[in-house]
């Protein structure tokens, strides 16, 4: 004989059902924060081509979201798309940043057209930036900036950029300021080259690639 179910048993199980159907809705129905915070998992693991499109699948769901604009920056520089990366922070620079997200996602598009610039060698955009970049840091010099997904990256890195592109443009005594910070920052015993004989400027760009190399181990 079959038992009916009791009424209260009956609602008590289409209550339960119905919790379970909105929670799927919510985690269906993903937001562009979602989307982004996503993007930056992937980012993280070094999958900047799926990280790109989950970034772009932000911006396609809240176009005024600053940090979908952010990763889409960062993962096209990653995958050596210059163009793309530049056009993209410079939509995230327009956009307004949510007062609750702690995060200072200005001042991380600002540090990525910075390098983006210097690698599509254009060193007067990648200055321009770079000295933007300084002056919105709260403190540059302590605790200073890091990149929120990559702890590896920090405002020397900013630095060695500036110095890099200020030799390229031949400004000697800009480029011999950024480096002398840089050696002040990590407490180095060596002295920036000032010597800008011909000579002098070899040993000044040896100096910065070795800037360069050891800022990316540490």
């Amino acid at each position: 004989m079959i038992r009916r179910i009791q009424r209260p048993t009956l609602f008590f199980l289409l209550i339960i059902g119905l919790i379970t159907l909105d929670a799927c809705r919510k985690k269906y129905y993903a937001t562009a924060e979602d989307m982004a915070e996503y993007g930056w998992v992937l980012y993280e693991t070094k999958d900047y081509l799926n990280s790109n499109a989950w970034f772009n699948d932000a911006i396609l769901k809240d176009s005024k979201w600053k940090d979908g604009y952010n990763g889409l920056g960062w993962s096209y520089a990653k995958l050596m798309v210059l163009d793309s990366s530049i056009a993209r922070f410079n939509t995230g620079l327009e956009k307004v940043q949510d007062a609750w997200n702690p995060t200072d996602i200005h001042s991380e598009i600002l540090a990525g057209l910075t390098f983006a610039h210097h690698a599509n060698k254009n060193d007067a955009k990648a200055i321009q930036f770079g000295r933007t970049f300084l002056d919105s840091t709260v403190k540059p010099l302590e605790p200073g900036w890091v990149f929120s997904h990559d702890s590896l990256l920090n405002y020397l890195d900013v630095r060695v950029i500036l110095a890099a592109s200020y030799f390229a443009k031949g400004k000697f005594d800009s480029t011999i300021i950024q480096v002398t910070v840089i050696l002040d920052s990590l407490n180095s015993s060596d002295v920036a080259i000032t010597d800008t004989t011909l000579e002098g400027r070899r040993q000044m760009a040896a100096q910065i690639t070795g800037l360069q190399k050891l800022l990316f181990q540490k």
